[in-house]
């Protein structure tokens, strides 16, 4: 009969290194900050089509500055992802 294996425990040990932590650290917050910025710009092109197909609607002028506005987070969230990948 063979005798139980214990398991050794190992304190203050991590599987990844530090750096690598943070660079996942910092990429899944950019992938977030990412997922974010596109599903506000899928809601306004989404209404931006509802006022395009609906007749007698006006679209309102603040629109392209709102859309550039999320286009630029999403650059932004993009960017950082890049950095927390190659750090």
């Amino acid at each position: 009969m063979r005798l139980a294996r214990r398991a050794i425990k190992v304190k203050g040990r991590h599987v990844l290194p530090e750096r690598t932590r943070l660079a996942v650290g910092r990429t899944v917050a950019a992938l977030r900050r990412g997922r974010e910025a596109l599903v506000k710009i899928d809601g306004q092109l989404g209404d931006l089509l509802v006022c395009v197909r609906t007749p007698g609607t006006t679209i309102d002028r603040s629109v392209p500055d709102r859309l550039a506005s999320a286009k630029a987070e999403a650059e932004s969230a993009f960017a950082g992802l890049n950095d927390g990948l190659f750090a």
